[in-house]
């Protein structure tokens, strides 16, 4: 991609899930990649032969960053918390608050007395809140965002400082929402229903026609880059999906039928999951231990998430490339071939 070869940038968060796929992507492009970690070590054996350089430092601590933007001139900032298996509530973790937000508030004033030139920050629906999602029809970025969790307060939060930024020092900014993302090598929600309806534990699921979108991860890099390079991005907020809104119905029987098994024309009335969802609720809150199904978890499977992506389709041509229907056979492929 023009405009990426021999640029100097630096990537937060880039041994999460999108942005191992984006320092992958600068390297291929011939950016020179420095990556900010708490574990130069680990990082370093993610890209192994890639020719990086590893710092250690972290957001919540100002002290870690002398020098750390010294000739860097483009930011594509990723780094949020990560919620280990003891934070059962993943949206709720209260380190959100400090990495994602008071976090970003120290990049975006270490940015504001540097030469950095652009910064991409790769943001969530999460800072839209669920119910502008669930209004009947797809949400864009024209909606007031109402986030209803800490994750999403927090993560509005970074939005303003990056927009803020970048009114403050006139320098190119840009913010990018994602939605679920697949194609992440059998990682995920997709991969994780895949191993439950193969297992026999996934409950034939009831015709309920949510709508919920998502992005392919290679098709959130594509349009981080083009955000970071083209000037008609500049102090805006795009949202990005792979055009096309799916229901846990169709992602049932799209799984069941890449497995070669007919999805039963019944499903389980709602009342009965609900009930389910009721009991692992308590569970999970006297015990604090995750159970498989919740009622957070619930209405992730029966409500709707659904946004669009006309904006950065119209005013900066972005065409997806991938869809899920073909993601989950090959997700399903994979888990067979590992299985046999």
């Amino acid at each position: 991609m023009a405009g990426l070869a021999e640029l100097p940038v630096l990537v937060t968060g880039a041994t999460g899930k999108v942005g191992r796929r984006l320092v992958t992507a600068l390297l291929q492009e011939g950016a020179r990649v420095s990556v900010l970690t708490r574990d130069p070590e680990r990082a370093r054996g993610l890209w192994p032969g890639g020719d990086l350089h590893f710092w250690r430092g972290d957001l919540t601590e100002p002290a870690t960053f002398a020098g750390l933007l010294d000739g860097v001139e483009a930011v594509f900032h990723l780094a949020s918390h990560a919620p280990g298996p003891t934070e059962p509530d993943i949206y709720e973790a209260p380190a959100h608050w400090p990495v994602t937000a008071l976090g970003t508030r120290n990049l975006t004033a270490l940015v504001a007395a540097s030469r950095v030139s652009r910064l991409v920050y790769l943001s969530s629906v999460k800072a839209m809140g669920d119910a502008v999602a669930a209004t009947g029809r797809p949400a864009d970025e024209s909606m007031e965002a109402r986030p209803d969790s800490l994750y999403g307060r927090s993560k509005l939060d970074a939005e303003r400082s990056i927009l803020g930024l970048g009114r403050a020092r006139g320098i190119h900014v840009a913010v990018l929402r994602l939605p679920m993302v697949y194609g992440l090598a059998g990682q995920g929600n997709i991969a994780r229903m895949i191993a439950a309806i193969a297992g026999g534990r996934f409950p034939p699921w009831p015709r309920i026609e949510n709508r919920r979108s998502a992005v392919h991860v290679d098709d959130a890099v594509r349009a981080a880059l083009l955000l970071a390079l083209d000037p008609r991005a500049a102090g805006q907020v795009y949202l990005v999906t792979d055009g096309r809104p799916y229901s846990t119905r169709w992602l049932y029987e799209s799984i069941r039928d890449a497995l070669g098994r007919p999805a039963p024309a019944w499903g389980v009335p709602y009342w009965v999951l609900a009930a389910a969802a009721g009991a692992g609720s308590l569970i999970e809150r006297l015990t604090g231990r995750a159970m498989p199904l919740t009622r957070v978890g619930l209405q992730k499977l029966t409500g709707d998430a659904w946004f669009s992506s006309e904006k950065i389709s119209r005013e900066l041509g972005f065409v997806p490339e991938h869809s899920l229907a073909i993601e989950i056979r090959r997700l399903v492929y994979a888990y067979l071939h590992s299985h046999a």
